[in-house]
């Protein structure tokens, strides 16, 4: 063996050091360019649609998808209706059951129906019904949109000079936009309904339970909630439909779009939930 060689060159632990830095390095340089190519395919799609929304408010051509905003509106709203209600239901009984155990040992359960329809109402009703809409319709539009690019339906509509995103995102999104606000409105009403069956246990009627459910809760807190719930609905259907238009070739392709939907519109609404709560709070000074 050369005089030469050092010792370092001998030790295996040392090279699987170099590897794994090298691994480490490798990983970080994927994320970062995932990173940048995700945010440039964002703000084209964000280019886009706002063309889109021109064309649509200043051409006559959109009239012909008309037809087909009940349909996608009433898979997104209505059929959602019965599901968001269950949830919301569950989720008010629950925490109503949970505080009510806790402060039944200071005589101050009346409490639970403010902490239910404060909860209700500011957060968790849009929260359960973004939720809902994230499940059902994010990854429904995403697998149409994506069956339709597999099918190279899509390649077929751009040769024909129609755009996707006037004619397939467009009309998703001002549906996931609209039907929003109008399921969160069911959710807070299932989750008062649950709430009260808590409270009915303990000896309050549910004209008790209303008026302290909103003695703290005002109009603008609704007005406020159903403005992020327009937001929150827009998002999630942009989400399932810049996926669902993103999808490549391949059996599995359809099913990596869906996921890639859920996964990412449910990371988005919270995160603009979260950037709003910082946002009300810098600007209430708490």
């Amino acid at each position: 063996m050369p005089d030469k060689l050092k010792n370092e060159d001998l030790d295996p632990g040392n090279g699987a050091s170099r590897h794994a830095l090298a691994g480490v390095a490798e990983w970080t340089g994927r994320a970062v360019c995932a990173f940048f190519f995700g945010a440039a395919s964002l703000a084209e799609f964000c280019g886009r649609l706002v063309v889109a929304t021109f064309k649509a408010a200043f051409s006559r051509s959109i009239r012909s998808r008309l037809p087909d905003f009940p349909r996608v509106f009433a898979r997104a709203g209505a059929e959602a209706v019965p599901v968001t209600m269950l949830v919301g239901f569950l989720l008010g009984f629950i925490i109503a059951y949970m505080s009510a155990a806790m402060l039944n040992r200071f005589g101050a359960e009346i409490y639970v129906a403010n902490l239910v329809g404060l909860a209700l109402v500011k957060e968790l009703g849009v929260i359960v019904a973004a939720i809902v809409l994230s499940a059902r319709s994010a990854s429904a539009f995403a697998a149409e949109i994506g069956t339709m690019s597999v099918n190279d339906e899509l390649a077929a509509m751009r040769t024909m000079g129609i755009d996707p995103v006037l004619y397939l995102a467009l009309p998703r999104i001002v549906a996931g936009a609209l039907a929003l606000p109008l399921l969160s409105l069911f959710a807070d009403l299932a989750g008062l309904v649950g709430g009260w069956l808590t409270l009915s246990f303990f000896g309050y009627s549910a004209k008790i339970f209303i008026a302290k459910a909103f003695e703290f809760c005002s109009a603008a807190d609704l007005a406020t909630s159903l403005a992020k719930g327009a937001v929150f609905g827009g998002v999630i259907a942009a989400a399932g439909c810049k996926c669902g238009l993103e999808t490549g070739l391949g059996s599995d392709a359809v099913g990596r779009a869906t996921t890639n939907a859920v996964v990412s519109s449910l990371v988005s609404f919270i995160a603009l939930d979260g950037l709003y709560a910082i946002l009300a709070s810098v600007a209430g000074g708490g």
